[in-house]
């Protein structure tokens, strides 16, 4: 007997409003999770920040590729212990006492050892001391050339500012373009609110029809920030802080820009007071008389 026929599948559902799906947020933005098992540390967070300013400074071309500082992504890391082993811890574990006693300032210099490693250790035993100043020398001179770089290059608008998106920044800006135009002006991101390095956090408008696409702060951060010192640790602004501070070339005021009211209930804002001025028109100056 013949089999039946099967069935073709039904084709997929096709857009209805756009061909590409655009969500306007990269995967810098949100809840962070480390890609290997998490430790007793959070050095993974420093290694993705840095990761990522390297690559918003580069523009398109992504830069460099640059190697983790955590887990097992990075540079010195020992499959066999399961932890990064520093490449001076290296140089001291393949040392012995009688090359400590020969060469009192071995230990000093680990780093410059290990990159040579222990099969040049005694050739260079003999003029040790030449080849040490040299490396100081080369050493200086580069850090000399990197301070002469970065005055050259000048402060960035927004230098000393270290600045955490919260939300979408939709229609206004996308948060890839933003971290971007931060990042080449001097600025530095955190993917995380952490209170002691954040000065600054990007606050999104929240959904509505021409608004924005999810923003706003949520309730149980707003009230930890109540009882925090009044608010007055991290300075809550909007994406269009950043844009009008570019536009005049300078950092304005943050006061202006303030997308949310961190205070308690009933408390004014005294740059909302001063800032309106009293009117001054005819019915005023008919109810004076």
């Amino acid at each position: 007997m013949r089999p039946p026929e099967k069935t073709p599948l039904p084709p997929a559902a096709k857009p209805r409003f756009s061909n590409n799906f655009d969500p306007y947020n990269s995967s810098a933005t949100g809840h962070q999770r480390p890609e290997t098992a998490p430790g007793a540390t959070l050095g993974w967070r420093d290694s993705r920040a840095r990761k990522l300013a390297g690559q918003f400074a580069a523009g398109h071309s992504g830069g460099v590729r640059m190697r983790d500082t955590y887990g097992a992504g990075s540079e010195d890391y020992d499959e066999k212990l399961k932890m990064v082993v520093p490449k001076n811890v290296r140089a001291r574990a393949t040392t012995s006492v009688a090359d400590m006693l020969a060469r009192p300032g071995l230990m000093r210099s680990g780093s410059s050892i290990s990159d040579a490693g222990s099969a040049t250790s005694t050739a260079s035993a003999v003029n040790g001391d030449s080849t040490n100043e040299e490396a100081i020398m080369e050493a200086r001179r580069r850090e000399d050339e990197e301070k002469e770089e970065k005055a050259a290059v000048g402060r960035g608008l927004f230098e000393g500012v270290t600045v955490y998106v919260n939300g979408s920044t939709h229609p206004i800006i996308s948060d890839h373009k933003l971290k971007r135009v931060l990042v080449e002006n001097g600025a530095r991101m955190s993917i995380h609110l952490g209170r002691r390095q954040v000065t600054h956090v990007i606050v999104g408008r929240p959904a509505g029809v021409g608004a924005g696409a999810g923003g706003g702060l949520a309730s149980s951060k707003l009230e930890k920030e109540i009882r925090k010192v009044g608010g007055c640790g991290v300075k809550y602004v909007g994406v269009e802080w950043v844009l009008e501070s570019l536009k005049a070339g300078t950092r304005l005021s943050e006061a202006r820009f303030a997308p949310l009211k961190v205070a308690r209930e009933g408390q004014k804002s005294v740059y909302g007071m001063f800032g309106k001025s009293p009117s001054t028109g005819p019915s005023a100056g008919s109810a004076s008389r």
